[in-house]
């Protein structure tokens, strides 16, 4: 929402604080009222821009692009959270060590805008590489790699049917080196092309 202020009437600060509690909502404030407290008055609120009137048709677009990003970054967001419940609630019923499970979700979600490997989640979990593997694989009944990718896999498919990215940003947001490794991958996983996914309705 765009908020052309006009005070007392029209208060940007208090309509952005009445939108703060409705998801995906973003609030951009344009004020005469250039001042350094406006500003900050507005954004303490929840605003999540500030341009000063008179607006420029530059400024605006500017905004309306950081919202977009800041929109799609927030349905990925859901998509990770969405991808894990899904993945863990998968491996329930194949693995019996809840402790274990329960680990591996904190990990997973403490680690959202990360790639992991066995490397990193052995430190995370305060192991060596070559032990943690072993125990991993001893328990899980595969190795850590294979249960980063797989989770990948289905992060990978909640992005492909969302249609809010192309296959090279998923590829990009996933970690993989190039989008025709993704590809490979995921087709490996999914038995079938990404596009296919993303085009299917």
């Amino acid at each position: 929402m765009i908020c052309f202020e006009k005070l007392p009437e029209l208060d940007g600060a208090a309509l952005a604080g009445g939108l703060a509690d409705i998801e995906g909502t973003f609030c951009i404030v344009v004020s005469p009222d250039s001042s350094p407290e406006r500003m900050r008055q507005c954004f303490l609120n929840g605003a999540a821009d500030f341009i000063s009137a008179p607006a420029s048709e530059t400024a605006l677009k500017e905004c309306l692009l950081r919202a977009a990003g800041n929109i799609r970054a927030m349905g990925a967001v859901t998509d990770y959270h969405a991808a894990a419940e899904e993945y863990f609630s998968e491996l329930r019923k194949t693995m019996n060590d809840e402790t274990l499970l329960a680990s591996l979700e904190t990990l997973i979600a403490e680690n959202e805008n990360n790639v992991l490997s066995t490397q990193s989640a052995a430190e995370y979990f305060g192991f060596n590489k070559d032990y943690f593997g072993r125990r991993f694989k001893a328990k899980a009944g595969m190795t850590f790699s294979e249960f980063y990718k797989r989770f990948r896999m289905v992060y990978a498919e909640k992005l492909l049917r969302s249609g809010r990215y192309r296959v090279n940003e998923i590829s990009g947001m996933l970690g993989f080196a190039t989008p025709d490794y993704f590809t490979s991958e995921f087709r490996k996983y999914s038995g079938r092309r990404p596009l296919e996914v993303k085009n299917q309705k």
